[in-house]
């Protein structure tokens, strides 16, 4: 009974070392390749959920890049990566209760929006980093969703023309930067 206690204790100590090896060498990797860690870092990050679906995404991508490099010349038709792709993509749940929909809630994230908005007005390079990224996105998505922008756009500009109308004439606070020097109001 107690040399089989010592074997097993042997074994036990084997496995540790086995383990431990692996572990110093995966160690020594991860701090030589700088890639391999980031690999790492990103998938211990990723929602724990996620990660079997990326794994797969992954793999059969990995595995679908390999077979064309093996017959690239034979059927003269190669792969590349496509740093543009996308992993997530966005869902929008047609499904929307309208009583989660508070007017005053509202009102508040339209004043907060536009005083935001005045703040990037206000920061050259955030003002034409903005107007860039707004281009982009509406070249992301289809006409009828520019078209419900377009409609967005002209009610919050006759929100403005009813406050206006409604207050005494006062000076415009700023014309925008892209605007004309001939049409800027003084």
């Amino acid at each position: 009974m107690e040399r089989k206690a010592i074997d097993e204790g042997v074994n036990a100590f084997e496995r540790l070392q086995e383990s431990l090896g692996m572990a110093l060498d995966l160690a020594r990797e991860l701090a030589g390749n700088e890639l391999l860690g980031r690999l790492v870092a990103v998938f211990r990050s990723m929602p724990l959920q996620d990660r079997p679906v990326i794994i797969g995404i992954l793999e059969r991508e990995v595995a679908g890049r390999a077979l064309s490099r093996a017959t690239e010349k034979a059927v003269q038709q190669e792969t590349h990566v496509n740093p543009n792709a996308r992993l997530y993509v966005r869902a929008h749940n047609s499904g929307i209760d309208p009583r989660i929909f508070d007017r005053d809630e509202m009102m508040i994230a339209d004043v907060r929006a536009m005083r935001v908005a005045a703040l990037i007005r206000h920061v050259p390079q955030i003002y034409e980093l903005w107007k860039d990224a707004l281009r982009e996105a509406m070249q992301q998505v289809d006409e009828a969703t520019r078209a419900n922008a377009e409609q967005l756009l002209r009610d919050g500009l006759d929100a403005i023309a009813e406050a206006r109308a409604a207050e005494p004439a006062a000076e415009p606070a700023d014309t925008p930067a892209d605007e004309p020097a001939a049409t800027k109001k003084s």
